[in-house]
């Protein structure tokens, strides 16, 4: 689904605002979070998960830097954790068949390349949470 579709236009983002502003402060990051990840699913379902679990990995990061907000050492820590992991997926999705299309080369092997499609949003999800 894209912004200027008909079904955002007229469904989607009517019921997200609707929503959103019925409900109590204390639940709007929660329809937020909903709505986005509806709203990611619609176009690319394959890699919700994956998108679960990187938001989810960087939320636990970032209320430890919060718990240990004294210590710099630690808070550095779990940034560079966060910033890994999710480099290791972008990396993942980005090189993987190419690492294996050059040990097939190298190694004269025929190793199937995976065909793994870049997820919609994992770059400039990474590209604007860092920045």
């Amino acid at each position: 689904m894209v912004f200027s579709s008909i079904p955002f236009l007229f469904f989607f983002f009517p019921v997200f605002l609707i929503f959103y502003y019925i409900m109590p402060k204390r639940w709007k990051n929660y329809i937020l979070l909903f709505f986005s990840l509806v709203f990611y699913a619609w176009g690319e379902p394959v890699y919700i998960l994956l998108m679960i679990f990187a938001s989810a990995v960087d939320y636990g990061n970032g209320l430890l830097m919060t718990k240990f907000g004294d210590t710099k050492k630690k808070r550095k820590i779990f940034l560079l954790f966060s910033v890994f992991i999710n480099l290791s997926m972008l990396g993942f999705f980005k090189y993987a068949d190419f690492f294996i299309e050059t040990i097939n080369q190298i190694g004269n092997l025929s190793i199937k390349p995976l065909g793994l499609g870049l997820p919609i949003g994992i770059s400039y999800e990474l590209q604007h949470r860092f920045i």
